[in-house]
């Protein structure tokens, strides 16, 4: 049966500490057995013995009641009779008899067999015999008293009950020997057992649990060299087979991660370096005009944070031209370098440049540069877009690599300048377009007012004049010359105006605040108390509108003020499902808006604007008399979506 049995079951722990834990209560449990039979067999022999004392006892008493001269012979044979009644009934007593053997080779047997028959054959006639004298003494006269013969032989028959009891008590005390044998033999076996129950405990459990305790506490503090000298095919030995496997693999693991903390530290690193320039460059580029010493610096910054021998950009002038850079080449093309401190290096020339040259395009596959003992410089395409301004160039030191991450890097910082210099070109064509618009504004508006009032006093000034030359009457040349001062007031009304608009601007509190001071502004002018109900976000519109806007608002204004003679107008900007709309209502003496004054160009060039800003303006009656100015245009965003909408759509 135990060679079917696995090895390793063969040696469990579990086995072997319950294996002598078994051991211990079966000695227990055979120990309190023979303890329990022993006490059951030794359980009466007590009460034996006393009892068979008390025959010894008893025997005497009936001597001495036989002898007893001082009592009436007639009680004293009462008396022995009632002693030798109660000595026969301790004879035949449970408390002895039971205690016997049953078997009749037994010594104890045959001496209670003996005293039984001696009490029965021999004593128990003499005490009959002794009784019936007393009684013949107590009847008949009296004289010497007779001989008692149990007194000649009681001290046989007590002779007989002390062998009794002394084998009783050998019987006794031989029981009582052997339970203590018993039990010591027990106590001896079981401490033996607890001892090598300890052994066991000591080298297969807790040494191994220390040990395997102590390598965990290695481990958690990042210590794997640590093994366990307890392996084996137990428990605790499979237990530190495990923790040394797993100490070996927690080791490779740990080495497998400090290599990658150091490399993801290096792209830390790395990407904190490619952060810092790209932030560098772009604030460079964003807050610093465009001029060669900008690129300088920028050059330099990127020449020192990446260890390059070189730094060289290198612009084509005739794609779009840099006044503020220099040296040029007689190809149109301007360049600036950032080299080493101790050498000095000229880019570009009138001869040439070989640095261009020889510079070949950066391919993300490049790992190694070089023919023999020189590498040649690589170019990064500095363009924005579909549009190219020219090549950054780089040069590597003797034993210099660039890394793919230096490479994309560098494809980054071109791409930057390339979209810097976009900018700066959208910032300067969006300044000569807003310089073109405002000239043509200015024209329209001098042609529109100004300049139709000078032709108007042309032709007044020709009329003057064939009067003057035909002699007219002088009342038809005032009336000609009135209209010609007139004409003159009008113009220099309108050129006042004008010097109005152009020298308006919009500060940094944007439309709203402007609304308000324009409000306040022509509430001082008159006596028309003006209200504004301004509800237009703001930022809303871009600075364009806002200049629109706040025209049509002071033309508007300056019509309530000057023509329309009202108490009361209120002025709301709102923004709803059409768009931005404002309005104007006063309740003056209204205004026929088909109805075009000579001289009076304000409704047009309101009309002018509102259409500029893609609305339309309705001059009408006002609901509750008056006239009603509203000009409704569609937002900068509305536009936007409608525009992405239409190009979605074709």
């Amino acid at each position: 049966m135990s060679s079917l049995l696995p090895r390793s079951f063969h040696r469990s722990i579990l086995l072997g500490v319950g294996s002598l834990m078994s051991v211990v209560v079966v000695l227990a449990i055979l120990s309190m057995l023979i303890s329990g039979s022993v006490g059951r067999a030794t359980q009466g022999l007590a009460a034996a013995v006393n009892q068979s004392g008390s025959l010894r006892m008893q025997s005497y008493r009936i001597g001495m009641a036989l002898a007893d001269a001082r009592v009436p012979a007639d009680l004293r044979a009462d008396r022995v009779e009632a002693l030798a009644d109660e000595l026969e009934q301790r004879l035949a007593s449970p408390r002895l008899v039971d205690i016997i053997p049953r078997r009749a080779d037994e010594e104890i047997r045959a001496g209670y067999e003996r005293i039984r028959a001696d009490w029965e054959a021999r004593m128990r006639p003499q005490v009959a015999a002794d009784i019936a004298r007393l009684r013949a003494l107590d009847r008949g006269p009296s004289g010497e008293p007779p001989t008692m013969t149990y007194l000649a032989d009681v001290d046989g028959f007590v002779e007989r009950i002390d062998a009794l009891v002394g084998e009783l008590e050998r019987i006794t005390e031989a029981r009582l020997a052997m339970l203590r044998v018993v039990q010591t033999v027990a106590l001896v076996l079981t401490v033996i057992v607890v001892l090598v129950t300890m052994v066991l405990v000591i080298g297969r459990v807790i040494q191994p649990l220390a040990e395997l305790l102590e390598c965990a506490d290695r481990s958690r503090r990042g210590d794997f060299s640590r093994r366990t000298r307890f392996t084996g095919s137990d428990e605790l030995g499979r237990l530190g087979e495990s923790m040394n496997r797993m100490a070996a693999d927690l080791s490779q693991l740990y080495s497998d991660l400090e290599g990658r903390v150091a490399e993801k530290t290096r792209d830390l690193e790395r990407s904190n370096q490619t952060l810092e320039l790209l932030y560098g460059v772009g604030q460079a580029l964003h807050e610093t005009p465009i001029s060669t010493p900008m690129f300088e610096r920028v050059l330099q910054e990127i020449r020192v944070k990446l260890r390059l021998r070189a730094v060289t950009l290198c612009l084509d002038e005739a794609q779009d031209p840099h006044p503020d850079l220099a040296p040029r080449r007689k190809d149109g093309r301007a360049c600036v370098t950032a080299s080493d401190e101790g050498e000095r290096r000229v880019a570009c020339s009138s001869d040439g440049c070989p640095i261009c040259r020889e510079a070949e395009p950066y391919h993300p596959a490049l790992r190694a540069l070089g023919r023999g003992d020189r590498r040649p410089p690589v170019s990064f395409a500095v363009a924005d877009q579909d549009r190219a301004f020219g090549v950054l160039i780089v040069e590597l030191e003797r034993d210099q690599t660039l890394p793919p991450w230096q490479g994309r890097l560098l494809a980054s910082l071109a791409t930057l300048i390339g979209t810097a210099l976009s900018l700066h070109r959208r910032q300067r064509d969006g300044r000569r377009l807003a310089l073109f618009e405002e000239r043509g504004v200015i024209a329209r508006e001098l042609h529109d007012s100004l300049a139709q009032s000078l032709s108007y006093l042309k032709i007044q000034a020709s009329r003057l004049d064939a009067l003057l030359v035909a002699g007219a009457r002088p009342e038809r040349s005032r009336a000609v010359l009135a209209e010609l001062r007139a004409g003159v007031d009008t113009a220099y009304r309108q050129l006042r105006e004008l010097l109005t608009t152009f020298r308006l601007k919009m500060d940094d509190r944007g439309l709203n605040a402007a609304l308000e001071s324009t409000v306040a502004e022509y509430r001082k002018r008159g006596t028309t108390e003006i209200r504004l109900d301004n509800r237009l976000p703001a930022s809303l519109l871009s600075p364009n509108e806002e200049i629109h806007v706040l025209q049509i608002v002071r033309e508007a204004l300056s019509n309530v003020i000057r023509h329309a003679g009202a108490a009361n107008a209120v002025l709301r900007v709102s923004v709803g499902d059409p768009g931005i709309r404002v309005t104007l209502d006063d309740d003056g003496r209204g205004i026929d808006p088909h109805i075009v004054r000579r001289g009076h160009y304000g409704l047009s060039i309101m009309r002018e604007r509102a259409a500029g800003l893609g609305g339309d303006i309705e001059i009408a009656p006002g609901p509750r008399g008056g006239t009603r100015v509203r000009v409704t245009f569609p937002s900068r965003r509305t536009r936007d979506i409608d525009t992405t909408d239409a190009v979605h759509a074709s």
